[in-house]
């Protein structure tokens, strides 16, 4: 199948192929097409970022933020529909809480690779559309940051994504606004602890 580059998800929705990917699955786990677009944008965007967090944290014997990054992984290739591959992120996950470096540092290579793979494949899923705004309501908005910071709590990539996209939705002042795309970009990256701190420190500025 053909499809044009930097897809908007705005526009008709086209025919989603991807080798290896159960689309079917993985729209069924984000609730809707839309959403399972949104997180082939999201994972586009992280990929080259998250493996070169995975083999730093390798590399410097820091196997607990190996450990977390893994199984964030882990679960966004569920999402995504990509069990493979998900199983495999699983493995490292196990290998991380055991402590084996050793079995861990041989293992990793091939699955950063086969996720490095992806990034051509998920290209023409890359660019998301403009979002319209709407009044900001401070009451509505600290909701939302309270569900991020659950969300990132338990590691829940749809509800984290879904809570954030509505955020985004509101006009704020720029001091606000640029900590609300600083907060995006941390759940986008699955930078869940920083994302969860982040979103705590505005809430208590609200």
């Amino acid at each position: 199948m053909e499809t044009d580059k930097n897809i908007n998800i705005t526009d008709a929705l086209p025919d989603i192929s991807i080798p290896g990917i159960n689309v079917s699955a993985g729209i069924t786990l984000c609730g809707n097409t839309e959403a399972y677009l949104e997180l082939l944008c999201d994972v586009y965007g992280i990929i080259d970022k998250k493996c070169q967090e995975v083999e730093n944290y390798l590399k410097k014997g820091d196997i607990r933020n190996f450990t977390t990054t893994v199984h964030a992984l882990k679960t966004t290739c569920r999402m995504m529909g990509h069990t493979d591959l998900s199983e495999s992120f699983f493995e490292l996950e196990k290998l991380g809480k055991e402590n084996d470096t050793e079995k861990a540092a041989s293992l990793t290579p091939d699955v950063l690779d086969r996720f490095r793979s992806l990034q051509p494949l998920l290209e023409p899923y890359s660019v998301k559309a403009a979002i319209d705004k709407i009044p900001f309501e401070a009451t509505a908005v600290s909701e939302l940051l309270s569900e991020i910071i659950e969300a990132t709590s338990d590691f829940d990539i749809n509800r984290a994504e879904e809570a954030m996209n509505k955020l985004l939705t509101y006009e704020c002042d720029k001091e606000l606004s640029d900590a609300l795309n600083k907060l995006s970009e941390l759940v986008n990256d699955l930078d869940y602890d920083e994302a969860s701190e982040l979103a705590s420190g505005l809430k208590e500025k609200l």
